[in-house]
């Protein structure tokens, strides 16, 4: 779509993150992991096909988080049961230790199912599925440039790994809501607009892509940052003066040729998502049970704590999504009241 690559998204961007306030909202938190599943496939499919799915019920976005998260979203769906996670397969199809012909590639001229011929087709076959009946589907018919996989893929697992940040290293949050709240204000959600004036939100963009990317060795390189490259640490990103510092980089997205075509609208898609819910909740460690352990769920940022070898995704984890205040919660309630909720408006297709 045109409007993606052009960077004419906003509007969008910034309806689905109300979206996902209401949400959260709603339940506290409760399933705020799906919560999230839901705003980054929706505002992809959005965009990229002109599919809003606000209530996360769609069989578009369950498909799509299905093929781009590899996990099972119920979102309060009964019986609902997605087996078959096509990410999840990839992965495992793409590892070295993944089949016995990786080792000895000759026992694939053996003809027949063999099994991991089987898993392969099994595969392609979903992933075919998946795309002809979206694309049937879609308003305009076509697909943009865009990758869908990475977008929603990077925005779900960032913002998972945000809401991380926010329990194990709450001292960077102050300053970020302090900040928004000198420039947004408390009678309005932020918007694009107030971008240029929040540095540190825009750290905390960074400092997220970079923390927990898929390709560690680069991003927590010690000769650029330091020895506390496994910590969370906006402020890396901020001159003394607290301004940004220049010739930022990210491999969050890929280098050169192979970089991601629709990296500027999940960086623009973090932004508003990031900004919103820093504005509208402090986020805390829920209290609740661990039903593995019996005990009060112990939160982790190591190695153990995330899984993948493609996405480095963090395990579901609770948490509590407690508003800053009950007159914030009524800005955002009116907000999404009062807000334009039709798609055509919100994105208007190339005619």
């Amino acid at each position: 779509m045109s409007l993606v690559k052009a960077g004419k998204t906003d509007p969008l961007q910034e309806f689905e993150a109300m979206v996902n306030v209401q949400h959260l909202l709603d339940d506290g938190g409760k399933h705020w992991f799906e919560h999230i599943n839901r705003l980054a496939a929706s505002t992809v499919l959005s965009a990229t096909f002109g599919l809003h799915c606000p209530t996360g019920h769609e069989s578009e976005l369950t498909n799509i988080i299905d093929v781009s998260l590899g996990s099972r979203i119920t979102l309060a769906l009964p019986a609902a049961d997605y087996d078959i996670q096509l990410l999840s397969k990839l992965v495992h199809l793409g590892a070295p230790t993944s089949s016995i012909i990786n080792v000895f590639p000759f026992l694939d001229w053996i003809p027949g199912p063999m099994p991991w011929r089987s898993h392969a087709q099994s595969f392609r076959k979903r992933h075919d599925e998946f795309f002809e009946s979206i694309v049937d589907e879609a308003l305009t018919g076509k697909a943009s440039g865009m990758n869908t996989y990475v977008i929603t893929l990077t925005t779900a697992v960032s913002l998972h790994t945000f809401v991380l940040a926010c329990i194990r290293y709450p001292h960077w949050v102050i300053a970020a809501q302090k900040e928004i709240d000198d420039i947004v204000g408390l009678d309005r959600l932020p918007t694009f607009k107030d971008r240029p004036y929040l540095p540190f939100i825009e750290a905390v963009v960074r400092e997220t892509l970079r923390w927990r990317p898929a390709g560690r060795a680069i991003e927590h390189d010690k000769s650029r940052y330091s020895d506390d490259h496994d910590k969370f640490k906006p402020e890396r990103f901020l001159d003394t003066e607290g301004k940004l510092k220049e010739n930022y980089e990210t491999s969050a997205f890929g280098f050169g040729r192979r970089i991601c075509p629709g990296a500027p609208f999940a960086e623009r898609s973090l932004w508003i998502d990031i900004a919103t819910m820093l504005w509208m909740f402090n986020i805390l460690p829920s209290k609740e049970i661990d039903p593995k352990t019996g005990v009060r769920f112990e939160y982790d940022d190591g190695d153990a704590a995330f899984k993948g070898d493609l996405t480095s995704a963090p395990y579901e984890f609770p948490a509590v999504f407690e508003p800053r205040s009950p007159e914030r919660e009524e800005v955002a309630r009116r907000e999404w009241a009062e807000c334009e909720k039709d798609l055509n408006v919100l994105l208007p297709m190339p005619k």
